[in-house]
């Protein structure tokens, strides 16, 4: 009836479908019964087919079939709506706003990122502390980042990338990690299906994604988990790539927390003398944990661990729906927005097996964690 509307991608995932809508690059997660009445509205001929296919399945009286044609027809209509775009004027870049520069290593790969301001530093450096040279050596990427005219900019080997607000700047952070990860991966952004919000780790073969809302004990248990042999992919930013749907290597700090300090500091000789960085000041400082480059910088990831510590309670390891944890995992993440990659993703998350891990003993949740590698 209004095959305008409907999503581009579909997938069956245990109980539920995921919708994939273009205009919006939006995805929503809905059981069968409301798929059922979706597919009903889009492909009735008129209105009064649809009432009655809703009427004679589920015995609903003129009123109630009416109001649930209303919702689905809005639902549709809210996800339709097209994404914003982004109106940015291309910016020359402005070389005497380099005030510092620091330079970076990773392997053989060098970068510099040349800053305004202390300020500007604050928002990017701390993540990368650990790789920083001392010592300038010619670098394959630099980066450039200033503020003019209330707008902070971000550069790429001189080639404008993107501005925003002061108030917007997590978006320009997600922006220069995208950057950073082409350049060290030799790949464009279209490359990438999405950088999930998902720490990973692997044990140099595959690896199994951790997420989590704030404060659920995700953070602290990657941490442990690289000081117990497994190796660190990404924490936070998890980039996936379309062609191979492999997780890659993304070299930020473990971003720890004050309330977890106590638990990683007997584990990391030097943990005491981390600088803490205060650019979210209402959550006190955050400590970053470096790991070594892994031996493998990409890995198949089939496993995703919905992480929740709970104060006393046992160490459980449990299947979960899909739904439940994409409705933690997508919100924070960013998909891309072209339809392949959209299918890619789409693809990739119906062959994954799903977890909760409840814990409250750190050693408990390492140990039934090794359990997840074991080969089916």
């Amino acid at each position: 009836m209004k095959a305008n509307l409907a999503p581009k991608h579909t997938q069956s995932v245990n109980d539920s479908m995921i919708l994939w809508f273009e205009k919006s690059n939006q995805y929503t997660i809905v059981d069968n019964g409301l798929y059922f009445c979706i597919q009903t509205f889009l492909e009735a001929k008129n209105q009064e087919m649809c009432l009655n296919t809703y009427k004679n399945t589920f015995q609903f009286t003129l009123e109630k079939a009416y109001a649930i044609f209303s919702d689905v027809e809005q639902f549709l209509l809210d996800r339709n709506i097209p994404l914003e775009t982004e109106e940015n004027t291309i910016s020359k870049l402005d070389s005497t706003q380099r005030k510092y520069t620091k330079h970076y290593t990773c392997g053989s790969f060098n970068f510099d990122i040349h800053f305004q301001s202390e300020v500007l530093i604050n928002y990017l450096h701390p993540q990368l502390q650990h790789l920083e040279n001392s010592h300038h050596i010619k670098p394959n990427f630099w980066f450039d980042i200033y503020e003019e005219n209330h707008q902070i900019k971000l550069f790429t080997n001189n080639h404008f990338i993107r501005s925003c607000g002061s108030q917007d700047f997590h978006e320009l952070q997600g922006k220069f990690n995208m950057e950073l990860i082409c350049a060290l991966h030799n790949k464009m952004e279209h490359d990438w299906l999405g950088l999930l919000h998902a720490s990973t780790v692997s044990n140099n073969s595959k690896s199994v994604m951790l997420i989590g809302t704030s404060g659920s004990g995700k953070s602290t248990l990657t941490t442990l988990l690289t000081q117990h042999g497994y190796e660190l992919i990404a924490d936070d930013t998890t980039p996936i790539l379309r062609t191979n749907l492999n997780t890659y290597y993304f070299p930020g700090g473990i971003s720890v927390k004050p309330g977890a300090f106590s638990t990683i500091n007997p584990y990391i000789s030097n943990f005491e003398d981390l600088p803490e960085s205060y650019l979210r000041a209402y959550k006190g400082g955050i400590k970053y944990v470096s790991s070594p480059i892994p031996q493998l910088t990409n890995t198949p990831c089939n496993h995703i661990v919905l992480v929740n510590y709970k104060a006393d309670s046992k160490t459980v390891l449990e299947p979960i729906e899909a739904k439940t944890a994409l409705e933690v995992l997508i919100p924070d993440s960013w998909i891309s927005p072209k339809p392949e990659n959209a299918k890619a993703f789409l693809k990739w998350i119906n062959g994954i097996t799903f977890f909760k891990l409840t814990y409250s003993n750190n050693q408990d949740a390492i140990d039934i964690f090794s359990t997840i590698f074991i080969d089916e």
